[in-house]
């Protein structure tokens, strides 16, 4: 699933990079290179169309930016609430010298 939605949010940002850069702005753009678009978009231009992609890109890329932001939230959480499995150690008691017993040398 994360795969997924970082497969679609990567798709969604190159599309809209695209139809950013395909926008007219008032001195022209990539679009007057390209031959104009009251050919392909009738006569009324591309404005009005590339507004409402840009505006639908803009939506899809803040819905798939908030679900990687909530899966990878959960998955970090996951992994710090696993228990973490560590050998009990007992604490080792010193093992005493013996003694010897009887005089000195």
């Amino acid at each position: 699933m994360y795969g997924l939605i970082i497969f679609l949010h990567i798709l969604v940002c190159v599309i809209l990079v695209v139809v950013v850069l395909f926008q007219q702005p008032q001195k022209g753009g990539v679009t007057t290179v390209l031959g104009g678009s009251e050919s392909i978009f009738g006569g009324g231009g591309a404005a009005p169309l590339m507004a409402k992609i840009t505006s639908v890109l803009a939506a899809l890329f803040m819905i798939t930016s908030i679900s990687l932001v909530l899966i990878s939230a959960k998955r970090v959480a996951s992994r710090t609430r696993a228990p973490v499995q560590t050998e009990t150690q007992t604490p080792e008691t010193p093992q005493e010298t013996p003694q010897s017993e009887g005089g000195g040398p």
